[in-house]
Formats: structure tokens, sequence, C-alpha cells
């Protein structure tokens, strides 16, 4: 734990540059996929590019959610050291819970919200909406937020009433995050069939 804390923060460029490569890269397997599809008409193509809209609305709901948060954290002058992640997880700081206040907080968690929203709100206006891998993107990333949306307003509707940010994210449970997964999974999935 101790080499942890001494190892050096990652620097902006190289945390934005992996990110953006990830967040091409699932784009580019998504789009190859959607236009097979529109090429070829086969169902095989349209299953692949729908199961590519799905996990790549996720993903890039998640970074823009978790970069949201960062730059909430950075406008509010919270201590927010960069992370390298690690494995597969979209962290990329630590929000300092002993000495940020709840405003900082606050800023924090409004920014993962308007960076979510943002992402939703460039597809729906750059997308044609030709296929249903197209549609299928858009509702992956509405469901992402929505399930985000569900975990987040508890605790915010906790903490502007006076609660430690702190204990009341100890207090999520795994009932929480089933729940909001359900509200995103359910809501994607309604985005889908009325918009396909």
């Amino acid at each position: 734990m101790a080499e942890q804390s001494t190892k050096p923060e990652p620097t902006l460029f190289s945390l934005l540059a992996r990110d953006a490569a990830l967040a091409a890269a699932a784009i580019s397997l998504w789009a190859a996929a959607d236009t097979w599809y529109l090429i070829s008409g086969i169902g095989l193509a349209l299953a692949v590019s729908v199961i590519d809209a799905v996990f790549v609305g996720y993903v890039l709901g998640a970074l823009f959610h978790e970069w949201g948060h960062y730059t909430g954290a950075k406008v509010s002058g919270a201590s927010a050291p960069r992370v390298k992640p690690k494995g597969t997880s979209l962290f990329r700081f630590n929000f300092d819970m002993a000495t940020n206040t709840q405003r900082q907080f606050h800023w924090m968690s409004f920014g993962g919200w308007l960076f979510h929203w943002g992402l939703l709100a460039i597809l729906i206006l750059t997308l044609p909406f030709d296929t249903i891998s197209q549609v299928a993107l858009a509702a992956s990333v509405f469901g992402f937020v929505i399930y985000a949306t569900v975990i987040e307003t508890g605790i915010l509707r906790q903490t502007m009433g006076g609660a430690d940010p702190a204990e009341t994210l100890s207090q999520l449970s795994a009932k929480t995050f089933r729940q909001a997964g359900i509200a995103g999974s359910v809501s994607g999935l309604f985005v889908l069939a009325t918009l396909s």
C-alpha cells in the first residue's frame, strides 16, 4: 500500500490518450459492424452490430461519466489525484473525502451527469439512425445514464441534506446496483423498442 502512494501521478495527457484510443477503437469496431450490416443486410452482421452498440454505448457512457466527475472535481478545486487504471477499471482519480468539502463533492458528482448527458446529446444530434444498431448505441448510452442517475440521485439527496459523502457512499449496497442495472436496462430497451 505504501508503494502505491509513492508512485508518481500519471500525466493528464497519458490518461486522456489512453481513453481516446479506447473510445476510438470501440467506435471503430461498432462502425465497421454497422457498415457491414448496411452493405450486406445479413442477419449475422445485424446481430454483431447491435451487440457491439450495447457494449460501446456502455463504455462511452462510463468514460464520459468518469471524466465528467474528474472535471467537476478539478473545476471545484478539489484534491483529486489521477491514478493509473487497473485492468478494466474505469476509475481515473481518487477523490479525497477527508480534505474535500461537500460543495466539491457535489461539483464532482454533477460533472459526471453533465458529461454523460452531453454524450447522449452528441449522439442524438449526429447519428442518422438509419440502422437498429445506431438506435442501440444511443439506447445503450441512455441506459447507462439512467443506471448512473439511479445510483447517484440517492447519494446526492442525502448529501445535499447534510449527510457525509464518505459515509453515504459506504452505505451503497449490491441491491442498489442491481436496481440501477434493472432501471438502466429497461430504459435502454424501451428506447430501442420505441425508436426502432
